[in-house]
């Protein structure tokens, strides 16, 4: 499952010529190493080590930077072996940025350059100083609208590490990333949780490299250097997966090696799906070229992991982020299909049986979604049927918030105000009183939660109280709500339309909409409620009996080894599987936006080559066999099969823009034509000059004819309009006129604004404004 694993039998024992050339990169100047998945970056990595042990290098001078633990201790394991077989006794140090720093911060302690704080590491202890800076800063007159702790505690933990990930200001952060008003309390909060922190002489494991950095920043040059001599004297750094680097982790290494230490980093631009927590993949891209002189870039564009399939369906998608990117896929041949029934469970279920019936093993294959909503289709499918499943990174499905509030309605459909054993737990009562919020202050509300918990039947006097004490129309919305409490169980035999009115009546997706950070987590969390309601209206039966069914499904169903693995594909980053299925591949769900303004807008395209790269890494994940579990429309079909790249009113298209972008008929195609050698019929496709670039780096290729349907680019051009120049780069169109040689002006950004004949200049057209 993992690359880092297989890695050894799945690579040749010879190197290839781009592997050969990074192992060989002169020891005097800084190089950046491009890696797409499955390349083999272990191998190339193990065997670069030991060319510069060969060359004389002491094992003490080399250090070698991994993201986690689990990548740093299996990488030292590989490494030690290897150098064990070619006779080198002592292998350089291999550690994560966090140990680096906490071995740092140990020894500025040690020479009074940071006070003494203690580490910790629980989840815990955080989130109750977190409590106690909210506290100081309400008593300071901060006003907090957000009441309920679970609708923004998530969020501030992350806010705390997107500041210490950037090494800017607090509020310079908040303004960058675009967050609700209601969470304009988080740099105050931020800022006394610090000084907290502090005084308190604590440290979590985001301070390991805040602290020296922020030390840093306040010395001289003389000071600096002074507190370069606590770290351990490397001349050579190689820094692996380098594209998922923060400022802070980035600006501190090069204050403590600078120049004449000789950096290696190793990365794929195009992996980079971590920003939301720091990451910065402009580093890698274009930083580290302006901060180190005489950069050497090397590709190492082959995979080992999948056949050609996959990679010039990869190479299509990414070509439109970096139209000059390039994934060979050099591996055994991938196949790539898409669901056989409308339906995602039942297409799931279908592909599985499929699977085990060839022989092969369930723990063998993945499903990976975009959004936690497009795993409770899957996870419900797999429990009705009993098919075992391993959960990666996200609490079992009757964990959830929005659906554990759902069973907390349908439990009073079904009666549970007069049989409280019929809850699913008992402080799921806590739903009905929560969700939406009631209002009043926090002690308040734990004294009705309480109440209400040992006297569920009291619920609606309860509410109603609170009605008694406030005015106007809140206290018209808690009457009604008391009322709706007592009136559910006229739904008792048609729970999926009590529910759906419970959500439309309170008002709960209004509620979501307030509370969430982003348009995204209400999504998802209207998404997860219509799912859920979905599974109850198609299992039928009366409420109390959909409970039953999903007590004794939850009872049936353990993280099974031996189950199929489910997780999004941000978990699936580095790891691999023999079958992979895609699920929730539709527009404006996969890549999410509320409105596409990626073609006039910097963020919002910024954000849309993101949510691209993130379906390179799902699709890339796949060894023997890709299932896109997405069933095109007839019109879906057509446009795929002409090779078309819908560029406008993509709020129509049922399938993600994505799945046309790797243009899987034309590829599908090629690999047909592949034994033959060659072929006069043209094969459609927007791709046909990618693909002819594709087939010209590869041995014993076929020589195939495309048809370029997008030739001639110029034509047509319209104002907003993303196109492509050789020399400039990207740029957007601003006018064209409408006489004479209809000129073409297009902004470059930095390189200004430019006029063209369209009759002698090619500007290749990437997007259109619409």
């Amino acid at each position: 499952m993992d690359e880092t694993l297989t890695d050894q039998q799945a690579r040749p024992r010879q190197l290839t010529a781009e592997q050969l050339a990074v192992v060989q990169h002169n020891v005097s100047s800084p190089a950046k190493v491009i890696a797409v998945a499955g390349a083999g970056k272990t191998t190339t990595l193990i065997s670069r080590i030991e060319f510069l042990l060969e060359q004389g290098v002491d094992a003490a001078e080399i250090g070698v930077f991994m993201f986690n633990k689990s990548a740093q201790e299996e990488f030292s394991e590989r490494l030690t072996q290897h150098l064990q077989q070619v006779g080198q006794r002592r292998a350089p140090s291999v550690m994560t940025f966090h140990g680096f720093g906490l071995k740092l911060c140990r020894r500025l302690e040690q020479q009074a350059w940071l006070p003494n704080a203690k580490l910790l590491t629980d989840d815990f202890s955080l989130v109750k100083l977190v409590r106690e800076a909210l506290n100081r800063l309400v008593r300071n007159g901060e006003k907090v609208t957000l009441q309920d702790e679970k609708d923004w505690l998530e969020d501030v933990l992350l806010f705390i590490d997107q500041v210490k990930a950037s090494a800017q200001p607090a509020m310079a952060v908040f303004d960058s990333l675009g967050w609700s008003k209601e969470r304009r309390f988080f740099p105050a909060l931020y800022d006394v949780l610090e000084d907290l922190r502090k005084r308190n002489n604590v440290r979590f494991f985001a301070d390991l490299l805040a602290d020296p950095y922020q030390l840093l920043l306040d010395l001289d040059a003389e000071e600096q250097h002074q507190v370069q001599g606590f770290v351990p004297n490397f001349r050579y750094l190689l820094i692996d997966e380098f594209q998922d680097i923060n400022p802070c982790q980035y600006e501190l290494l090069k204050m403590l090696y600078p120049a004449p230490c000789q950096w290696m980093i190793v990365g794929d631009v195009q992996q980079c799906i971590y920003e939301w927590r720091g990451a910065s993949p402009e580093i890698m891209a274009n930083q580290f070229d302006r901060d180190f002189a005489g950069v050497k870039t090397y590709p190492l564009s082959t995979s080992f992991r999948f056949g050609h399939t996959i990679g010039l369906m990869a190479s299509s998608v990414i070509s439109e982020n970096d139209p000059d990117a390039l994934v060979l896929g050099e591996g055994k041949q991938t196949e790539v299909s898409f669901a056989r029934a409308p339906k995602t469970g039942k297409a799931l279920l279908g592909e599985l049986k499929a699977w085990l019936e060839s022989g092969r093993a369930l723990n063998e294959s993945a499903v990976l979604v975009r959004l936690y909503s497009d795993m409770v289709p899957v996870q419900l499918a797999l429990m009705h049927k009993g098919v075992p499943y391993q959960l990666h990174g996200d609490s079992p499905l009757l964990e959830n918030r929005q659906i554990r509030m759902l069973m907390a309605y349908l439990a009073v459909i079904a009666g549970a105000l007069e049989k409280p054993d019929l809850f699913f737990r008992r402080d799921d009562v806590d739903f009905l009183l929560t969700v939406p919020s009631l209002g009043g202050s926090v002690a308040q509300r734990n004294t009705l939660i309480q109440q209400a918990r040992q006297s569920p039947h009291l619920l609606p006097q309860i509410i109603e109280t609170m009605a008694d004490q406030a005015e106007g129309w809140r206290a018209k919305k808690l009457y009604e709500r008391a009322d709706w409490l007592r009136s559910l169980s006229i739904y008792r035999s048609d729970p999926g339309q009590g529910l759906a009115h419970t959500l439309e009546k309170l008002g709960i997706y209004r509620y979501f909409e307030s509370t969430s950070n982003k348009d995204i987590q209400t999504q998802e969390k209207i998404a997860t409620c219509e799912a859920f309601i979905a599974y109850v209206r198609g299992v039928g039966g009366d409420a109390a009996s959909v409970l039953t069914q999903l007590a004794q499904l939850t009872e049936k169903q353990a993280d099974d080894a031996h189950g199929i693995h489910l997780m999004t594909i941000h978990k699936s980053k580095g790891l691999e599987f023999d079958l992979v299925l895609l699920s929730g591949l539709q527009e404006g769900r996969f890549p999410y936006y509320d409105e596409d303004l990626s073609a006039i807008d910097k963020q919002a395209a910024s954000q849309m080559a993101s949510e691209r790269r993130l379906f390179y890494v799902a699709i890339t994940r796949a060894k023997q066999k890709l299932v896109l579990l997405e069933t095109p429309t007839p019109d879906d079909t057509k446009k795929m099969q002409r090779g078309d790249i819908p560029r406008a009113a993509l709020k129509n298209l049922a399938l993600s823009r994505f799945v046309f972008e790797a243009q899987p008929y034309a590829v599908s195609k090629v690999m047909q034509l592949w034994p033959k050698g060659s072929s006069e019929d043209p094969i459609d496709t927007e791709k046909g000059s990618l693909f002819q670039r594709y087939l010209s780096r590869v041995a014993n290729s076929p020589n195939l004819v495309f048809r370029h349907q997008m030739s001639d680019n110029n034509k047509g051009l319209q104002s907003g309009d993303k196109v492509r120049h050789d020399q400039f780069g990207q740029g957007v169109v601003v006018r064209q006129e409408s006489n004479g040689k209809r000129m073409i002006f297009v902004d470059f950004g930095e390189a200004g604004l430019k006029r063209f004949n369209p009759q002698h200049t090619q500007l290749v057209k990437l997007s259109s404004r619409t």
